[in-house]
């Protein structure tokens, strides 16, 4: 009798703690299965080599036959517009499908998608010219870029601080926006998850930071600019602040990279040493951002039963829609040949 209880009350505890995990992973099959099913060409090289191949404009948005992407308008500004449009609705819809436990996660996502109008237009205001029409990805960003449009040049810098940016108008534009990047990566590593999805979360956040460290490192060391570390993030997921400390003392690109030896960046960046000879540092950070890929799609791996798809998904979009715009903007421009020195392929 008393064993049976005993049993019971085991048994009941146990289940206690199992099936919510259960229940959570069930809640993540539907959107998992959608994303896996959502093609990701137009990060694909040969695909993004066919649209290039476009005439004119029209013929481009013919050709782009996508549920995700409709391209709209006469112009590449118009396209671009339509574009940001469309993965507002990519974004949402991966957020709606998912379980509400972390839908923080993509708010915090949407948000820092809109971290670059934002920069844009403050720029724009410190420069004294009206501030452009700009696509918001969330009601938070949208929110601040009204303010921004409304304010005067002293008055910016106390509306960015109520935002919890810490920012001084007489910092280096530069500086300015990778504070921007802090604020919005932060929001993202801080926002509300299940325990089984922290991992996949902190290690996303911790590489985004180490990319655009890397990015602003190499960037600065090619142009030989000052006082790179106070444009540096912290929080990296494979460099130390120390490791970092000791790349900073190197001025040489080519040994900075040999530094890297024993992280997952240093591969790319040897793959690139060639194209960086002939096209400068974009092709780091274009080597950086093919990183970024990949490892989204060793995230979804890891977490294949919760958060990972999801985030696998939204980097393509959003890299999807960053080749798309730009290709836009060569066919316009007629400058095909240098548009491969921007998109990015995988």
């Amino acid at each position: 009798m008393w064993i049976e209880i005993i049993v019971a009350v085991i048994g009941i505890s146990v289940a206690a703690k199992i099936l919510p995990s259960f229940v959570l992973m069930s809640r993540f099959a539907y959107p998992n299965a959608k994303f896996s099913a959502i093609s990701n060409a137009y990060i694909k090289e040969k695909e993004v080599a066919r649209l290039l191949e476009s005439k004119n404009l029209e013929d481009l948005k013919n050709n782009v036959v996508s549920r995700d992407f409709v391209l709209e308008g006469n112009s590449a500004e118009e396209i671009q517009k339509s574009i940001d449009r469309a993965m507002v609705k990519i974004i949402r819809m991966a957020k709606d499908d998912s379980p509400p436990a972390v839908r923080d996660f993509y708010d915090a996502y949407l948000q820092r998608m809109d971290g670059e109008n934002i920069k844009k237009a403050i720029r724009e205001v410190m420069e004294g010219k009206e501030v452009g029409e700009y696509v918001m990805f969330s009601e938070e960003g949208n929110n601040l870029m009204e303010k921004i449009k409304r304010a005067e040049r002293e008055e910016l810098e106390e509306i960015l601080r109520k935002e919890g940016f810490n920012i001084c108008l007489d910092m280096s534009q530069e500086s300015i926006e990778r504070e921007i990047d802090r604020v919005m990566i932060l929001r993202m590593a801080e926002a509300k998850m299940p325990k089984s999805c922290v991992k996949a979360r902190d290690k996303f956040a911790g590489i985004m930071v180490d990319v655009i460290n890397l990015k602003t490192l190499l960037r600065g060391k090619h142009y030989g600019k000052k006082e790179i570390e106070k444009n540096l993030i912290e929080g990296g997921w494979e460099i130390s602040e120390w490791k970092m400390k000791e790349l900073l003392k190197i001025d040489s690109v080519a040994e900075i990279i040999s530094m890297l030896e024993g992280t997952s960046y240093m591969p790319y960046l040897r793959q690139a040493i060639t194209d960086y000879e002939k096209k400068g540092v974009v092709a780091l950070e274009n080597a950086l951002d093919r990183y970024m890929i990949k490892a989204a799609g060793e995230i979804s791996n890891e977490c294949p039963m919760g958060i990972g798809p999801g985030i696998r998904f939204m980097v393509e979009k959003e890299y999807e829609a960053r080749n798309l715009k730009a290709i836009a903007k060569a066919i316009e421009a007629d400058m095909r040949e240098e548009a491969w020195n921007v998109v990015v392929v995988v």
